[in-house]
């Protein structure tokens, strides 16, 4: 920090630590930052753990730090100022620093020498809080003081004027009834809605389909990551690298589009693929515009788990991707990138779904409505959960709670939506039916039941001997 320093409070005092100015001409009794020293004292008071308090008070103490400076600060004349703006700007001083596109995050983290940037995820679950628990103790308290903080963001507003001018009691009072208003209109008006508006954010609109998207044609999905590689591509494995894996794991398009080369584990000749939560993690080399592009809309198991043949294919392309087509000096960190060594995430995504619609083609399917990349995740979905060969299960398919976990399902009810039984499986059965029924006479219908019940009795009959026949 620039302007004060965190130091632990005496073992005598209630509070755990204290807020001191560092300034030289700040006289030795007025280092004490009083709103912090009660907002420590009100941590402890409320049992919080020693471990949170630690933290919240090192969040407050440079959120404080920055507003300080900020009210040092001359900004140019287009830049609005005031106490609102700026709280609302140490969002983007804190995920992008010197890069931000916000005037005031910029200008301060260049006076601050900000250079670590802070995960979006951190500012959700911890720093919003602390931030918000202080202001919020301070207002109740009164205790902001004009003099050391404020005073010159609001020194020339109308509102400070002509409270000053129509009031017998001193400028402080009615400066601090100001500040006190504006901290008021900051705080979110919803109980439990976050300080920063966007730190919580998870998804984007990006994942709704303005159509029902249809799974990808099995019998069409190999061939459409062996398409010949078309004249003149540049990012032809690239391409295939993503459609290989998204068929391999079943991936959400954001989230195969958001894999980092670290997610990427290999071990001997086996491969694994890790989706993690872009938020919970610094994301570094990429601008403010892209990161608005990110998205997660929420995965309960970060491993994928891996059908071939798609995981082969994965690996083919993966290598000659890397080495003929990805650039190793563009600053950051994901692995799947534009022409222009940008993430690909943040690329135009008609654009994504025109080139998969080209390659579908090619690979044989003739109509290409409702598919898209998220087709593939359809696909995988239905093939693990109908077709997919079960070691020493006479009948294919995996049981719905594991295509739970490997589709990274919450809960079961998306696992229904997204890994459908398929209408062909579901036809198929329809038709045997309908065969035997009228193969049998219109009697059929009347036995079902009790053929069921026959069933039933005769599988426990054969468990009952299973059971004689151990203990035997």
């Amino acid at each position: 920090m620039k302007n004060f320093t965190l130091v632990e409070a005496p073992a005598a005092f209630e509070q755990t630590f204290l807020l001191l100015h560092v300034a030289p001409e700040t006289p030795d009794e007025a280092r004490e930052f009083a709103p912090f020293t009660h907002f420590s004292k009100r941590l402890v008071q409320r049992g919080y753990a020693a471990n949170t308090i630690r933290a919240y008070s090192e969040h407050v103490a440079r959120f404080i730090d920055y507003i300080y400076e900020a009210s040092r600060t001359t900004f140019p004349a287009d830049v609005e100022i005031g106490i609102a703006e700026i709280i609302q700007s140490y969002q983007s001083f804190l995920l992008f620093g010197r890069d931000s596109i916000n005037p005031i995050a910029k200008e301060l983290a260049i006076r601050l020498d900000k250079k670590s940037l802070t995960s979006q995820i951190s500012i959700a679950q911890t720093i919003g809080t602390a931030i918000r628990l202080f202001i919020e103790n301070s207002i109740q308290r009164n205790l902001i003081e004009p003099d050391q903080l404020f005073a010159q963001l609001y020194a020339d507003t109308p509102d400070y004027r002509s409270q000053y001018e129509i009031s017998a009691q001193k400028a402080n009072s009615w400066l601090a009834a100001v500040i006190s208003s504006a901290l008021n209109s900051v705080l979110p008006q919803k109980k439990g809605q976050p300080l920063f508006s966007q730190a919580n954010r998870r998804a984007s609109k990006n994942d709704k389909q303005n159509f029902k998207t249809i799974p990808f044609p099995l019998e069409r999905a190999v061939a459409l990551t062996r398409v010949i590689k078309p004249t003149g591509s540049t990012t032809y494995h690239r391409d295939m690298c993503l459609y290989a894996l998204l068929a391999a794991t079943g991936a959400r398009t954001s989230e195969a589009l958001q894999v980092k080369m670290s997610d990427i584990v290999t071990k001997g000749n086996e491969v694994s693929v890790y989706l993690i939560n872009p938020f919970s993690r610094k994301n570094q080399g990429v601008t403010e515009a892209e990161h608005s592009k990110l998205t997660w809309k929420g995965r309960e198991t970060e491993l994928t788990f891996m059908i071939e043949p798609f995981t082969s294919i994965f690996c083919e392309h993966l290598e000659k991707y890397l080495s003929y087509e990805y650039s190793a000096t563009t600053g950051h960190e994901f692995l799947f990138q534009s022409e222009n060594g940008r993430p690909f995430f943040a690329a135009d995504r008609s654009s994504r779904t025109k080139t998969f619609k080209k390659y579908a083609n090619l690979a044989g399917v003739e109509c290409t409505r409702g598919i898209s990349l998220h087709s593939l995740r359809h696909m995988y979905g239905t093939y693990i959960l109908n077709y997919m060969p079960v070691p020493g299960n006479s009948q294919p398919g995996l049981p719905m709670a594991y295509v739970k976990i490997l589709m990274g399902h919450a809960n079961i009810g998306s696992t229904t939506k997204y890994a459908k039984y398929d209408t062909d499986l579901i036809d198929a059965y329809i038709q045997m039916a309908n065969q035997e029924i009228m193969h049998a006479g219109d009697h059929t219908l009347t036995t079902a039941r009790q053929s069921y019940y026959s069933r039933q009795l005769a599988s426990i009959q054969r468990e009952i001997a299973r059971i004689d026949g151990s203990a035997a």
